[in-house]
């Protein structure tokens, strides 16, 4: 059991492919003691960061649908991949099963999340209002959360809906050109994230249908890929983009970031922790 969750070297990599590796000590404990930690979050463990016995445990579960799925269907998952499901999942599942009436518990998503080193993270997002120009806004940035590009466009388009699609490709095609290949997106838009990961939202009309199979034929591209739901706090830098977008007579692109979007930037940089390099 030690060695499933806590030594192996897909679980070592896992954890330290997150941003909470600082917390995170595995050596010379029982499987029993390393359990029984989930229910008392570490020293400097900040409540904005989640809830710790969640995290745990998910990722606990991810490593071993990981090792049943070596065993009983020889596929491999890499250790990036299994972090970053664990994020996704949380996401997903904190949005689904909140009571509206009852207080809110910090989930993992009220922080910006940086990408691993070596990966992009590019967040993307619509501005639509009915009879009026709509606008994109997409924002790249690397692991330490620095901007390395920014884009805003004026677009047409007949819905919210079919913004979001556009949204959503305006992104990948941005990165091909950029010749990035690992890569996560993060968007606001759930139909439109669960459209490309699993092709399930069938109440997706058939103009934004178009621009998301576009999407999914360029996704064997890139080596690493990963699309993400966020919500739409989280998604704040982009929003904004996308408002100026919707009132822009012509495309805006830059490799820096803008002044107006400077404080929000900062705001998402902010809650990076610097990570200690850990041998594995």
């Amino acid at each position: 059991m030690e060695h499933l969750f806590m030594s192996c070297p897909l679980i070592r990599c896992a954890w330290f492919s997150t941003p909470y590796c600082p917390f995170i000590y595995l050596n010379n404990i029982s499987i029993q003691l390393w359990i029984e930690s989930w229910f008392n979050p570490p020293d400097g463990w900040d409540s904005c960061l989640g809830d710790w016995g969640v995290l745990c445990a998910t990722l606990s579960w991810m490593v071993w649908k990981a090792r049943c799925k070596k065993l009983f269907d020889n596929v491999d998952s890499s250790p990036t991949q299994l972090a970053f499901d664990t994020f996704n999942y949380i996401r997903m599942y904190s949005s689904d099963h909140t009571n509206p009436h009852s207080n809110p518990l910090p989930s993992i998503n009220t922080i910006w999340c940086p990408p691993p080193i070596d990966h992009v993270k590019i967040n993307f997002d619509a501005s639509y209002i009915i009879n009026q120009q709509s606008g994109i806004g997409l924002v790249l940035r690397d692991h330490m959360g620095s901007c390395r590009g920014l884009k805003m466009i004026p677009i047409t388009s007949s819905s919210a809906e079919e913004t979001e699609g556009i949204a959503a490709l305006g992104a990948v095609k941005w990165t091909i050109s950029l010749q990035i290949s690992h890569v996560l997106f993060e968007g606001d838009a759930k139909n439109i994230i669960n459209y490309i990961t699993s092709s399930s939202s069938s109440t997706i009309g058939w103009r934004t249908k178009a621009y998301l199979e576009d999407v999914r034929t360029l996704l064997p591209l890139f080596t690493f890929v990963l699309f993400m739901y966020v919500k739409r706090a989280d998604n704040s830098v982009v929003d904004v983009l996308a408002t100026r977008a919707r009132t822009s007579t012509s495309e805006v692109s830059s490799s820096v970031s803008s002044s107006f979007i400077y404080d929000l930037l900062t705001k998402d940089s902010d809650s990076i922790r610097v990570m200690l390099p850990v041998s594995i």
